[in-house]
């Protein structure tokens, strides 16, 4: 209830019952309202409420509430809303825009009303003539509210209903608010339903409504209908929404609606503190050079957290690391420095869905190379995109792939017209207008503009504040790194064999001449895309040996014409002149070097050993063999039958217990006897011979399997695996003793 005042000014009667201010005066002196003298400075007079005319208390409520409903809308203090029913019902009614609206519209036609009785009487017929003057459309806005069915009768229950209430809240309409929150559903109702939609699987209200019903009416409970379960439902989804997305959706929903952000300020950082790094499949096709055939080729790309401005990005026909190295070098030349932090996802989905074969980035070496230029590396939650700033960026980015030709949509429903089922003239259509896979530079060329265009566009709802991220980026690059250096740490390595025609690579023979001589292992690093047709050889130790080039691409003794002499052109002849001589030369300086070999070491060692042997010979006496002699050889006794049956029996027996020992110590081979690929297969072998076949053993294979088990490598990453094994085994073993 909305408290009035208990006097009144002239002007402030003025301006809430709608009178001019003579108005007030004329009819403060021709009805002679009572007043009082004004306190304060100014004088004048001031009219308390009590005493005022019927229509001019009820303008003063109806305005004094409607300005309090706009000022706190839907709003009623907690102690008026307990102090009855009435004004609970009330308060339950102003939930309802509409209810509360035509509360105040009633209220106004009320004070017309009032107004129209003082002035013209009190009697029947003047109050059915302000009917007649209401539905001739003397105020069309009220008649057009409460239509052509009002009478003076209703006029004068509403009179007195706000007079007596002393609100025109009263006025609202109470239909339905005594039942409202009531429902003929029990607890046990409530569990059935809940029981049904409540289900992983999402069945819809319609199908669960029809087993609901069936359910309650076995046992012998009342069949709700259908308006009533889904009422229940809605106002159930309503006030538990978190579990209904938890129980329908799964834990990412409920992760994606429900759970609190936690909301980063970028404005701690400067340009370079934090690169993120993520790959996002392209939304386009693009041509495979390799293959010549479209394909959606995956981007990845380094994103500076401080300005949104992207770095460098790399676009990967293939899945694999050099491309990272590719992108991150990129991005710390665009950038002028070396990034702090390195944000990355390192999940099992971002390793399947971009660099398949991958079992870890650390074991790939990519955490090693960023730790090695002094970077941290942070990894983002699994399954929390909103954790990674570029997930927006990507949903940016779709506003240049719409408009490639060759775009695929970004889900299924948003696949264009070419690509559905039986549109022949739009795919003739696509055709006409030159539509086409891009190739890989075009693909470049297009992503490096739009790149340009997002940096130069102004940020208002981020953290640059109308900034661009162009003119944040300018403000904290950095003084430049050196290239030379960055692309050798960058580069790819591995670990190769040299043969006779070189280091095998990736398919490709490279060679060089320092590599003539040597057969050992050597350290290879490489560039595909900077230097694809050189590599650089080091030792196991560090040691530079040489850079080798493509023996293909360099016509290093190859792509020979096999009858270059007959058949072959002239350039193809003096290829193979080339490479022949490249051979004997090879030929020339081993001989030379075996000569000098054998003149400078090879013969003044066999002489000196000659020499020493010839001495040897002469003062070494000879030392004649030791030979029983026969007279010894018959002085041994001969045994008897029974002392070599006895002896027979005495082997037969240790034997048998040998065997017997052995059977039940190795039923199995032990992983010493066996080859294994990796730790994990030599582990998941034992694993098996120990849990599943019950087999023990040996001492130096559990004592191994002990140590795997306590590696941090088995505890992030097959722990989980080999315990549901063994309460797997432990489940078959109980089912095997229930069943004996």
């Amino acid at each position: 209830m909305i408290a009035v005042k208990e006097v009144y000014t002239a002007q402030e009667l003025a301006a809430l019952s709608g009178i001019t201010r003579q108005g007030i005066d004329y009819r403060v002196k021709n009805e002679q309202w009572p007043r009082e003298p004004r306190k304060g400075r100014g004088g004048g007079f001031c009219y308390p409420y009590a005493t005022l005319p019927q229509d001019m208390q009820i303008a003063i409520r109806t305005a004094e509430e409607r300005n309090a409903l706009a000022a706190c809308e839907g709003f009623m203090a907690p102690a008026a809303l307990a102090q009855n029913a009435q004004v609970n019902a009330l308060g339950n009614a102003l939930l309802t825009d509409q209810r509360r609206y035509k509360a105040l519209a009633k209220a106004d036609i009320v004070q017309l009303y009032i107004t129209w009785q003082r002035k013209y009487g009190f009697t029947t017929k003047q109050k059915s003539a302000f009917v007649e003057a209401y539905l001739g459309g003397v105020w069309p806005k009220l008649l057009q509210e409460f239509g052509p069915q009002l009478s003076w009768k209703s006029l004068e229950r509403w009179k007195n209903q706000q007079a007596e209430a002393g609100t025109v809240l009263a006025l609202a309409d109470k239909r339905g608010l005594a039942l409202k929150g009531r429902t003929t559903l029990t607890e046990q109702h409530r569990i059935i339903i809940l029981g049904h939609v409540l289900n992983p699987n999402a069945p819809k209200i319609a199908q669960a409504a029809r087993r609901i019903q069936e359910r309650c009416k076995n046992e012998g409970l009342y069949v709700p209908s259908d308006a009533t379960i889904r009422r229940f439902v809605q106002a159930y989804t309503q006030e538990c929404f978190d579990e209904w997305t938890l129980w329908r959706e799964g834990k990412k929903a409920w992760n994606d609606k429900c759970a609190i952000s936690l909301l980063r300020d970028w404005n701690l950082v400067e340009v370079g503190d934090i690169v993120i790094a993520d790959g996002h499949t392209l939304n386009f096709e693009t041509l495979d050079p390799e293959t010549g055939k479209p394909k959606r080729m995956t981007l990845l790309l380094f994103y500076d957290g401080a300005s949104n401005c992207p770095l460098g990005w790399e676009i990967m026909r293939t899945e694999n690391v050099a491309c990272i190295s590719a992108a991150f070098r990129r991005a710390c030349i665009v950038l002028g420095k070396i990034p702090r932090i390195i944000y990355i996802d390192n999940g099992k989905a971002f390793r399947a869905k971009f660099f398949e074969g991958i079992p870890d980035l650390q074991q790939a070496g990519i955490l090693g190379l960023y730790a090695s230029l002094g970077c941290e590396v942070i990894h983002a939650w699994p399954y929390h995109g909103q954790s990674k700033p570029i997930e927006r960026f990507f949903g940016t980015f779709h506003d240049m792939e719409v408009f490639v030709p060759s775009y695929t949509g970004n889900s299924i429903d948003a696949k264009p017209a070419r690509m559905k089922r039986g549109e022949l003239l739009h795919r003739k259509l696509y055709e006409k207008m030159g539509g086409r896979p891009l190739t890989l530079e075009e693909t470049h060329t297009a992503i490096a503009q739009w790149f340009c265009e997002y940096a130069s566009r102004p940020q208002f709802r981020t953290h640059l504040a109308g900034r661009t991220p162009a003119e944040a980026f300018r403000a904290g690059v950095g003084p430049g790194i050196d290239v030379s250096r960055l692309t050798l740490m960058m580069m790819a390595k591995t670990i190769k064999t040299i043969n006779k025609d070189g280091i095998r690579h990736q398919g490709k023979l490279f060679w060089h001449e320092a590599l003539a001589s040597r057969r050992h292992a050597v350290v290879v690093r490489y560039d595909e895309q900077l230097s694809p047709h050189t590599i650089l050889v080091y030792t196991q130790d560090g040691e530079f040996i040489c850079e080798a080039r493509d023996r293909e691409y360099y016509k290093i003794a190859s792509g020979l014409h096999p009858a270059a002499r007959i058949l072959g052109t002239a350039e193809q002849q003096q290829t193979l002149a080339d490479a022949i001589d490249l051979k004997r030369g090879q030929e020339k300086l081993a001989g030379a070097n075996m000569k000098t070999m054998l003149e400078s070491v090879v013969k003044p060692e066999m002489a000196l050993r000659q020499a020493a042997l010839a001495a040897s010979t002469d003062t070494a006496p000879v030392q004649p063999e030791k030979r029983l002699s026969l007279a010894v050889q018959k002085q041994q006794p001969a045994m008897s039958e029974a002392e070599i049956a006895v002896i027979e029996a005495a082997k037969a027996q240790a034997r048998a217990i040998f065997d017997t020992n052995l059977a039940q110590e190795n039923e199995y081979t032990p992983a010493a006897f066996k080859r294994f690929k990796d730790e994990l297969e030599k582990y998941d072998y034992l694993f098996r011979i120990a849990h599943e076949s019950n087999i023990p053993l040996v001492a130096q294979d559990a004592a191994w399997m002990q140590h795997f088990e306590g590696t941090q490598e088995y505890q992030r990453n097959y722990k989980r695996r080999y315990d549901q094994l063994l309460e797997l085994y432990a489940f078959r073993t109980r089912q095997a003793a229930i069943a004996s």
